[in-house]
């Protein structure tokens, strides 16, 4: 009986509960700093010959995709258009995406 008792009573969602399994252990600061500088390598290497346009065409993958997703929402916070219309101005948006991208780039831009 006590038992049940005490787990009716018990509050799992206390702050003290968490700040008691926190940290987890402490940041090798030193190991993350040079972790850091590997991968900064390892991105400035991937970035030389084929791979600098590689890194440019996903840069533009992702402007592009962010700039469908700008017009988006501009289209959905105009007052005064209905539905069906929103609706036809990003389909147009899209439109002029294919047109103006690669076929290969489309999958990662607009999802449909």
């Amino acid at each position: 009986m006590r038992g049940l008792r005490a787990a009716r009573e018990i509050d799992t969602a206390s702050e003290a509960r968490f700040q008691a399994l926190l940290p987890f252990e402490p940041i090798n600061r030193a190991r993350l700093a040079s972790l850091r500088a590997e991968r900064e390598r390892s991105q400035d290497a991937d970035r030389q010959g084929v791979g600098l346009y590689a890194h440019r065409g996903r840069r533009a993958q992702i402007a592009a995709r962010r700039e469908l997703q700008r017009i988006a929402a501009e289209v959905n916070e105009a007052p005064g258009i209905q539905r069906s219309a929103r609706a036809q101005l990003i389909a147009s948006a899209i439109h002029a995406a294919e047109l103006q991208l690669p076929d290969a780039w489309l999958p990662f831009v607009v999802s449909r």
